[in-house]
């Protein structure tokens, strides 16, 4: 009971910080580190340097990226003595970023609990990024499982990454062509100089052998450094490399752009939450869509955080910012509604078809031209909206009765979403439920449609889904889900699949 009570607030908490701070949204990134591992050379226990994990992590995080954390051999990982800032020796001292991560008990919690490499599918991550340290010398140099790791990642055209130490993996690592993948490349990592600097700090050879010697006498090499330990990265094409533990973040910021100018080869999903809803909705899944997509969901007027007032608001409002979200991506995009959101995303496609690569209708709406939302809900003999339908008394705005919330949005949602749903609901726009929709053949029915049914929904009911789907005629496809009015909360790994698997 105390587990399963455990795994509820994880997953509120995981869900509240993902809707309400957008963070992780733009998809993940794979942080590769080295396994514990002893020098041979001093005796001493070494791993990964401090801030060439912790640095990269936070600049991936703060541009809206998931990092997880993997190693050749899974598990724990540890940190290189002289870059633990609390370290007797206060060589790392001044790492206010490592102190902050080292103090975090969910981030140290991923360092004792790594992904195995080679349980990890590349398919999942937008760039991966190797980290160095004192062990990637020795548990990496001559890793093939990793080297084949890193040449399959790069030759996708995705970013990959690796810095310091950890570049020790591109002295050996080949293309399927059979030539080393920096062959004819700028690249960088640990310098000679530093490390005779790191050789006279401690008074003995660190190392077993030196990067830039090793790099130097490879053929087509372009190896280059910067000034010593000052931050110092490279990026050639989709290669980005840094020279030491002070460029790790500059490294990262390298990929971040990378994945920035990347984002051509993902579809776009532009996702758009119903009535009583904002776009904490989507918290499910936006992350794992945002796996190999890029996703962006709208917020529309005075719902969620947006203070505009309901009785100000338009379908013409809604219409506009779905509009300018799709028009702010550089390409065709997949266009989401929710129950609702299903009059807006269908206005939105007659007014700009070519901008619109496939409607998908989740639960939702869907209007013939001349047709309103309201006018459609009349139909709905299975709905409880209705009944617990509240006008306010200017007539502007309508708000549901509290007790009847649950049953008729989510009946099969776990109580703590149930108890969110009635804290955040707030007064729902009335304008727009009954404004009429102007629709074409020649535009809207000409854009591919897709709809999700969702068998036991108690907000737009099972029969008039189907009902007007038929009355369309132009859908190429549907799907059947057994939930409530909220797949996307109740079942979120199945959504992802139908949305993902729509052709």
């Amino acid at each position: 009971m105390k587990k399963s009570l455990l795994s509820f607030l994880l997953l509120l908490l995981a869900f509240l910080v993902v809707a309400q701070h957008n963070a992780g949204n733009n998809g993940k990134v794979l942080m590769i580190a080295s396994n514990p591992s002893v020098s041979k050379q001093t005796g001493w226990p070494i791993g990964v340097w401090y801030a060439e994990l912790t640095h990269p992590y936070w600049i991936f995080s703060e541009a809206g990226y998931t990092v997880d954390i993997a190693s050749p051999d899974g598990g724990e990982i540890k940190f290189d003595g002289f870059s633990d800032p609390e370290d007797g020796s206060k060589y790392a001292a001044f790492d206010y970023i490592s102190l902050g991560f080292k103090k975090d008990e969910s981030k140290m919690a991923m360092t004792k609990n790594t992904l195995k490499l080679s349980a990890v599918n590349p398919d999942d991550y937008k760039a991966i990024f190797v980290c160095g340290g004192q062990g990637p010398m020795y548990t990496f140099m001559d890793n093939k499982e990793l080297q084949t790791f890193f040449s399959r990642f790069y030759v996708t055209g995705k970013p990959a990454a690796a810095i310091c130490h950890g570049t020790c993996i591109l002295l050996q690592t080949k293309l399927p062509n059979g030539k080393f993948l920096v062959d004819g490349k700028r690249w960088t990592g640990f310098a000679s100089s530093e490390e005779q600097y790191a050789d006279n700090y401690v008074g003995q050879k660190i190392q077993p052998f030196r990067i830039e010697e090793e790099a130097r006498k490879m053929p087509n090499s372009r190896f280059e450094t910067g000034s010593p330990f000052s931050a110092f990265a490279v990026r050639d094409g989709n290669l980005i490399t840094g020279q030491q533990q002070n460029s790790g973040a500059a490294a990262a910021e390298l990929v971040v752009k990378a994945l920035e100018e990347d984002r051509k080869r993902y579809p776009v999903y532009v996702l758009v939450h119903g009535a009583f809803a904002d776009e904490s909705a989507w918290g499910f899944v936006r992350n794992e869509l945002a796996k190999k997509a890029n996703v962006v969901v709208v917020n529309l007027p005075a719902h969620g955080i947006d203070l505009t007032a309901a009785s100000k608001v338009s379908l013409k409002d809604y219409v506009k910012k779905v509009t300018d979200a799709v028009n702010a991506q550089p390409g065709r995009v997949i266009l989401v509604g929710h129950s609702m959101a299903g009059i807006i995303i269908s206005q939105v496609a007659e007014n700009i078809p070519a901008k619109i690569d496939k409607l998908v209708y989740v639960s939702a709406y869907v209007p013939a031209n001349g047709q309103s939302m309201l006018e459609l809900s009349y139909k709905d003999v299975q709905s409880k909206v209705g009944p617990a339908f509240q006008l306010n008394d200017d007539k502007t705005a309508a708000t549901l009765k509290k007790e009847e919330i649950p049953v008729a949005i989510c009946d099969d949602c776990p109580s703590y979403m149930k108890e969110a749903l009635v804290k955040y609901h707030k007064q729902e726009p009335v304008k727009p439920m009954m404004e009429k929709l102007v629709l074409t053949p020649a535009k809207f029915g000409k854009v591919a449609k897709y709809y999700i049914h969702t068998r036991n929904d108690l907000a737009v009911g099972y029969e008039l889904q189907k009902l007007m789907v038929k009355t369309n005629g132009t859908f190429k496809q549907t799907f059947t889900m057994n939930t409530s009015h909220l797949p996307f909360v109740v079942q979120p790994g199945d959504f992802v699949n139908i949305l993902t698997g729509i052709k």
